[in-house]
Order: structure tokens, then sequence, then C-alpha cells
């Protein structure tokens, strides 16, 4: 019975209201009071901590708060470097597995007594020529027939703008982080790689502009014979001239540095105009 007692008092007491009240100790005027109960106060303090817990919450999620903090930036870039280095070993390792994969049945196919699949590749890893047998005689004049006939024609329901053809090549070794999205402002693709790699004209072409900016380092922009102008940006550094004279496959600059491995290279392809999406048009 006294337990019971004890409990009734002390529910009692925590929602009994006290007089919470500033006096001035010289005068002993009462300047201010409240009537408050211990768990009232419980309860005020709780809600203060939720929504400063939440305040912190959306300030991380949609502020650069963090960057403020001494060390922060360093840990992250120093993460996403190890990230890059790691996703650009297994796209090599892909790669070569790729590599020994053909090798393998072009072994088989030469055993049998047939022809292998040809590839024809540049002393820097950089594949020009991904055609399987060139095109005879006869193939070339069916391919003809087929693309101007009305009902297999190329350019069947088009209008004035045709679309162009580009035989172009590869801008650089890497793994492509961002792809097109013109609707997010994203005119191209972004592409991770390791440092200082080569860039490389996707076609021949004519040096346009040489130029450097804050928010994207050193670029380049080639206009090619087919209308088509290629810009790469966040180089490190340049090695060709306005209006020189480059051709497809030719080094023209260098991807970031190591210490600056956080700015990947941006490639973009422009016709009258416009943006295309270089996915379309060569084969990463």
């Amino acid at each position: 019975m006294k337990l019971f007692e004890k409990i009734s008092l002390w529910w009692h007491n925590i929602f009994r209201k006290r007089k919470v009240a500033i006096i001035e100790p010289e005068s002993g005027v009462e300047r201010w009071y409240a009537h408050l109960s211990p768990m009232a106060m419980t309860m005020t303090a709780v809600a203060l901590v939720s929504i400063v817990f939440a305040l912190l919450l959306v300030l991380v999620a949609y502020t650069p708060l963090l960057d403020m903090l001494p060390g922060y930036r360093t840990d992250a870039s120093r993460s996403r470097q190890t990230l890059i280095r790691t996703l650009i070993r297994v796209d090599s390792l892909e790669r070569k597995v790729n590599d020994m994969l053909v090798y393998n049945e072009n072994r088989i196919l030469v055993v049998d007594g047939k022809m292998p699949a040809m590839s024809s590749v540049r002393s820097d890893s950089v594949a020009f020529d991904k055609s399987i047998v060139p095109p005879s005689g006869a193939d070339t004049i069916f391919r003809r027939q087929m693309e101007n006939d009305r009902l297999y024609a190329l350019n069947r329901g088009t209008t004035s703008q045709q679309r162009t053809t580009i035989n172009a090549v590869k801008p650089m070794e890497g793994i492509i982080a961002e792809r097109f999205n013109a609707k997010v402002g994203l005119f191209g693709i972004r592409m991770a790689a390791a440092a200082e790699q080569q860039i490389l004209s996707i076609a021949d072409g004519t040096v346009v502009a040489v130029d450097w900016l804050p928010e994207s380092g050193n670029s380049i922009m080639v206009q090619h014979d087919n209308g088509i102008a290629s810009i790469y940006r966040n180089l490190s550094g340049a090695i060709v001239t306005k209006g020189q004279r480059v051709i497809s496959g030719e080094v023209i600059g260098y991807s970031a540095v190591e210490d600056e491995a956080e700015k990947m290279f941006e490639f973009e392809m422009w016709m009258g105009g416009k943006p295309l999406n270089p996915e379309s048009y060569i084969l990463f």
C-alpha cells in the first residue's frame, strides 16, 4: 500500500505545476513568471532537441555546411580519388579479360581454318578501327541499293537536316561517370580516368580555340570537316595551338593532374549550335 501511495504521489508531482519567476535582486520586484510542471519542461526540452536535430539534418543534406569543417573536404576528395582509381583498375581488368577472350576465340577460329576477327590497335592502346571484316565490292553496292530504296532508305521521313556520320575515336581511355543530359545543363559526358591521361582528337579537323577558364580549366575546341565541333574541358594542359591542323587520334592535351583528380574530363560535341550525345557517335 505504501508503494502504491509513493507511485501515486510521484505521478501527481510530475504533473503539478510550479511557479517559475524572474525577480530583480535589488528591489525584489517580480518581472516575469510562468506555471510549469516537470513533465511540461521535459516535453519542451525534447521538442527543442528534435527541432535542432531536424534542422541540422536539413543543413547537412541541402547546404555545403560540411565543407566548412576543417579536414572534411580533404577526406572527401581523398575518398573520391580512391574510388576513381578503383573504377579505373576494374575497367582495365575487364578490358584485359575481354582481350584474352577474343584471343582465345581467334585461336579456335585459326585452328578450324576460319578467318579470325580483325582489329587494329595503336601503340597507345586506343582502338581506332573496330571493324571485323572489311566490306567487299559487292557488299558496298548492295548497301547503296538498300539505302537508296524508298522502303529502307536511311533518309526516309526526314527533312532537310540529315544525320551526320563520323568515323571517330574515343577522346580518352576511361569510365563514363556522368552521361549526356541537356535538360540539366550537361551538354556532353564526364569521364573518370588516371591522372595526366592523353586526350585525343576524335577526328581530323582544325583547332579553333584554346582557352582557360576558372570553372573548366584548359579547354580545346576542334572544328571537324563534317561540320561537327568537339570540345575538350578540364585539361591540365594543351599541346596544340589555335589554327593548327590535327588528325584523328592525335594527342592534343592531357587530363587533370593527380592533385586535381576531382576535376573530371568533360567532352562535348556540337553541330549547328545544338549539342549532340557523344555516345550516339562514338563507341566508348
